[in-house]
């Protein structure tokens, strides 16, 4: 058995016939030039549509700036609307407390001992007063600390002082009133 080799080319690519792959090169780069240019031209249109569509939305902002304007105007006049409420608020729970203290300062007292000067500022209530004896001012001080609106409740100072040819307990009371 004999083997056969043909060491001849089978097609001769001479004048008449070229090159398969001179064929395919070009072929392959007018379709990648044209897919380039496809998606370029794609790219292209889409960018105009959405400068199109942001400058319809710019208009549109513009339109609306009177309408946010007129927002924020509202929203200011309501946060000052609910600061006034707020204030109103705290004025009518200080209302009832000074009517009470003076009432209840009224029943604490004995004959021996009277009030020369009651102040409050803010939730704090400080007293001075005046007593013949040391155990009016403890009855005193102990009834303001078991009324239910008095906090903290202090004798600050107990001295005695000489008024109209008198020797008398001067007394000092500072306190916290609930809100």
């Amino acid at each position: 058995m004999m083997i056969k080799i043909n060491l001849l080319p089978q097609k001769s690519y001479g004048q008449h016939g070229a090159h398969p792959d001179l064929v395919i090169f070009p072929a392959i780069l007018v379709l990648t030039f044209a897919l380039v240019g496809g998606v370029f031209l794609k790219n292209n249109r889409d960018v105009a549509r959405l400068r199109i569509e942001t400058a319809g939305l710019r208009t549109k902002i513009g339109s609306l700036q009177g309408i946010y304007k007129e927002f924020l105007t509202m929203e200011k006049e309501r946060k000052e609307i609910a600061e006034r409420i707020a204030v109103i608020d705290r004025i009518k729970e200080g209302r009832a407390l000074a009517p009470r203290l003076l009432y209840d300062l009224s029943s604490l007292m004995t004959d021996n001992l009277w009030l020369k000067k009651v102040r409050k500022v803010d939730t704090r209530i400080d007293i001075e007063g005046r007593s013949i004896d040391n155990e009016s001012v403890c009855t005193f001080v102990e009834g303001l600390s078991r009324l239910f609106y008095m906090k903290n409740v202090e004798l600050k100072s107990v001295e005695d002082v000489t008024e109209t040819g008198m020797t008398v307990r001067k007394f000092i009371v500072e306190a916290g009133a609930a809100s």
